[in-house]
């Protein structure tokens, strides 16, 4: 079955990285717009993106699901519904030179054409978020609102 993978490194300490994918104000700095994120004391939770007046048309948008597993500065991990079924994110952060290694990894596409789309569409997705996660950690740029 298909699957996305990225790397990006980012020259910020891995606690950072963490912080910013981990909480909603984190996602809301440098992605998202209203997004609600909750972890529970078992290092599961809920997490719903939220973006609002997204692209030409202004439309509000909003996916998410269950947060499967956190493990602090190290994993994160959740459950959204870009496809026909739910997919898996995981980023998981290491420890590379002066910054921190995210390796992102998406699964749980099937080989519907719906899924396929939503797979290729994510793909590019996640790439081009791992960009603005780097640029805003790095630099202090917000580019969402051209997105």
């Amino acid at each position: 079955m298909p699957e996305i993978n990225h790397k990006a490194y980012i020259k910020v300490p891995l606690e950072e990285v963490y912080k910013t994918i981990s909480t909603s104000q984190g996602w809301n700095a440098w992605f998202t717009d209203d997004t609600f994120l909750k972890i529970n004391l078992d290092g599961t939770g809920e997490i719903r993106l939220r973006w609002t007046n997204f692209g030409s048309e202004n439309v509000n948008i909003e996916d998410g699901g269950r947060i499967l597993e956190v493990d602090p500065n190290k994993r994160f991990v959740f459950q959204w519904s870009p496809g026909e079924q739910s997919s898996t994110v995981t980023f998981t952060l290491e420890p590379y030179k002066d910054g921190t290694l995210v390796v992102l990894n998406e699964t749980g596409f099937t080989d519907s054409e719906e899924d396929l789309k939503a797979c290729i569409g994510c793909a590019v997705g996640w790439g081009e978020a791992l960009t603005l996660l780097k640029i805003y950690l790095e630099y202090g740029i917000v580019y969402k609102q051209d997105l």
